[in-house]
């Protein structure tokens, strides 16, 4: 099946159906980017109303101007265990020892490399960060820690003859680099996630569990089309062990990431 006739069909599908996901993971984890403007107004607020709702594990997207260890501290507090992390690229290419470090102290199993920028994504440029993939993964692993990297739209467009995606799973060492798969931009690019999951077994890590409606929207989880129960149950099945619920731009962020967390425990949207 092409892109066009795939999102053609995930565009005539009926509703997700609803599951119950405590057969897939244990319970969901939360992008905190989903939540940032709470975030920036009150951290411990924010992060207790997290662990009201449910969670348990997060992923960062910075630490709002606190150390690794104050961070810690908050999360610690409120009973969330920041089991990843976003870096940039430029932290690889930077000090990557001391970003390592500073993942280590946050409890983080994954430091994920979220985006490429524009100069990096030719074909050549990513056979280039293919190889400082490869370094900063083994100097990852020696301390325990996975490097990763998620997901857009951009690398399911075809350039230079080929896929973009491919060529960075192609030239990076699986035991060294793993791939956080965007669920949503995957599907979004008319990709079929259970193809590249077959393709990469073992690859896909963690995933972010975002909702998209048939002309493209992003919703909360379960207000959309995407079915989570098969995508999540084959995904576990080839090594999946985070999920993170995320929404780019919700209304109301708490309130946002509470309706997809029921939805995904309980297999009702609120």
């Amino acid at each position: 099946m092409d892109r066009r006739s795939f999102v053609a069909a995930l565009s005539a599908a009926p509703f997700a159906a609803c599951i119950d996901a405590r057969a897939l993971l244990d319970r969901p984890g939360l992008q905190l980017y989903t939540v940032r403007d709470a975030m920036a107004e009150d951290v411990d607020r924010t992060l207790s109303a997290l662990a009201e709702i449910g969670y348990r594990e997060v992923e960062l997207a910075g630490t709002y101007g606190m150390t690794p260890a104050q961070m810690r501290t908050r999360l610690d507090a409120a009973g969330l265990r920041a089991v990843s992390g976003h870096v940039d690229l430029a932290d690889v290419r930077g000090e990557w020892q001391r970003t390592l470090d500073g993942a280590a102290e946050l409890g983080h199993e994954l430091v994920v490399v979220p985006w490429l920028p524009e100069e990096a994504r030719s074909v050549e440029a990513i056979r280039a960060v293919a190889d400082e993939f490869n370094r900063a993964g083994e100097a990852a692993a020696r301390m325990g820690l996975r490097l990763g990297y998620h997901n857009h739209e951009f690398e399911f467009v075809t350039a230079d003859g080929g896929v973009p995606m491919s060529f960075l799973l192609d030239e990076t060492d699986p035991a060294l680099v793993h791939w956080q798969m965007d669920i949503f931009w995957t599907v979004h690019a008319g990709e079929d996630p259970h193809a590249w999951l077959d393709r990469y077994s073992g690859r896909v890590t963690s995933v972010h569990i975002k909702d998209r409606t048939p002309d493209g929207s992003m919703v909360d989880v379960g207000d959309g089309v995407i079915d989570f129960a098969t995508i999540l149950s084959a995904a576990e099945a080839q090594g999946l062990r985070h999920g993170f619920v995320e929404h780019d731009n919700p209304g109301e962020p708490i309130t946002s990431v509470r309706r997809s967390f029921e939805y995904l425990m309980t297999g009702v949207s609120p």
